[in-house]
Parts: structure tokens; C-alpha cells; sequence
């Protein structure tokens, strides 16, 4: 497995990010995007994507502005600036291959949302939240809607328009999304290939936490997260 470290720019900041390779020069057609809050970094997904390298699957994670090694401050961010800093990211993807997005709690909301746009061959959500239409320029200083199920949200008209293989991963404890959101999702994405959510018992939101100390689980969730990636790269 090979890493790297690199800088990009999105709208006059200096966004931090980690290429991971199964070996140099393989594609990185996986883009991953954390969730809302201070301590969210690019670093508690690679438990996911260092076993996807080790299965021949290339990543790119990075950190929003305003947090870990990106420039920025978080209060000053919204949605709408994030989705432009998801754009920025996806220029340092591969195109040889189809594209997956992994999103994570906020990160999820983006991947729905940017799913016309993006056009991934896979979505691999955990713990989506879903925001409505009128908080896309919200600032994260205290002005953003919870997380709910709202029928207006972006999320749910991008992923109504994609047509890959959905893969949403819940948390039964999840204090901070809804259930029903995520029920949102499913139901919202009539036109995915394939649909699927598995449900986490015992799990709270916070799940890149609690996951990767759990060695009985771990292995069967990563390979379910591996096999939608390589089916949704085989059709």
C-alpha cells in the first residue's frame, strides 16, 4: 500500500488531503467526506480505505475548511461551500475507473446531493444526515437545521436521480440522525441499481469511533463495503 500526502486549493482555501494506493500509479477513483464538527478529519476513515487498498481499490480523503490540516475556520463554512470543496476534491480522482463516495453523517448529505453532478457508480453512506433546502448557506455556527427527514431536502432530489449501487450503513443508537432519514434515503433513491442498509446495534453516531474496535463485526462490514464497490465497478 502506498500513501500520500498533498494540498489542494477550493475558493481560497488550502484544503489537506491523503491519496491511498493499493501500490503507485494505481487509480484513486474513492472519494471520502467526513461529517460535521470540530474533531472530523480525514483520518478516522482509513481503517475503511486501507483494507479497500489492500483489495486493489485506490482512495482520495480529505479535510473541509475549518478542519484538521485544511486552512479555514468551521463556523465560517456552510453546505453550499462544502459542496464547491467536494468538486475541488473530485479533480484529483482517477477517471479511469467509475467513481465511489463515501460520506459520512454530513458527508453522506453532500455525496446525495452532488450525485447528478458527480455521477458515482457507488454511494456507500453512514449515517447520512439530511438537511433541508433552505440550510445550504446556513453557517455552522449554530444556524444549521438538526439532521431530520425533510422531503425538500438537496440530498434526497440528488440521490432520486442515481442510478448505481446504494449501500447506507446505520447506527441504532444514532441520537443525532433520525431513523427516518435514512428511511428517506431509501425510499428517495428509486432509480439505484441496488439498495441496501445494514444496521449497527449497539452503535451511536459517532461510528468511525466505535467500528473499528469491533473485531468480530469489522471484517464482515468491510468486505460488504468492498464487495458494493467492486460490483458497483463490474457492471
Amino acid at each position: 500500500m502506498r500513501t500520500e500526502d498533498f494540498t489542494f486549493d477550493a475558493n481560497g482555501q488550502r484544503l489537506a488531503a491523503t491519496r491511498v494506493q493499493p501500490e503507485a500509479g494505481a487509480a484513486s477513483s474513492i472519494l471520502t467526506l467526513h461529517g460535521l464538527g470540530h474533531m472530523s478529519n480525514r483520518h478516522t476513515i482509513r481503517y475503511v480505505i486501507d483494507h479497500l487498498a489492500t483489495h486493489g481499490l485506490g482512495s482520495v480523503c480529505f479535510e473541509f475548511s475549518g478542519n484538521g490540516d485544511s486552512s479555514g475556520v468551521m463556523e465560517e463554512s456552510c453546505l453550499q461551500r462544502r459542496y464547491g470543496e467536494v468538486l475541488a476534491a473530485a479533480e484529483h480522482l482517477d477517471k479511469r475507473e467509475p467513481l465511489t463516495l463515501i460520506g459520512t453523517s454530513m458527508g453522506g448529505h453532500l455525496a446525495a446531493w452532488l450525485a447528478p453532478v458527480l455521477k458515482p457508480a457507488c454511494l456507500v453512506l453512514f449515517c447520512p444526515a439530511c438537511y433541508p433546502a433552505d440550510a445550504v448557506e446556513s453557517k455552522f455556527d449554530g444556524s444549521l437545521a438538526r439532521p431530520g427527514s425533510y422531503p425538500d431536502s438537496p440530498a434526497y432530489a440528488g440521490i432520486g436521480e442515481f442510478g448505481g449501487d446504494l449501500l447506507i450503513i446505520g447506527a441504532r443508537n444514532d441520537a443525532v440522525v433520525p431513523a427516518e432519514a435514512l428511511d428517506g434515503y431509501l425510499a428517495a433513491a428509486r432509480n439505484a441499481r441496488s439498495k441496501h442498509i445494514v444496521w449497527l446495534d449497539d452503535c451511536d453516531h459517532f461510528i468511525h469511533r466505535w467500528l473499528p474496535h469491533q473485531d468480530a463485526l469489522r471484517p464482515r462490514l468491510l468486505k460488504t463495503i468492498r464487495d458494493t464497490v467492486l460490483q458497483a465497478r463490474a457492471r
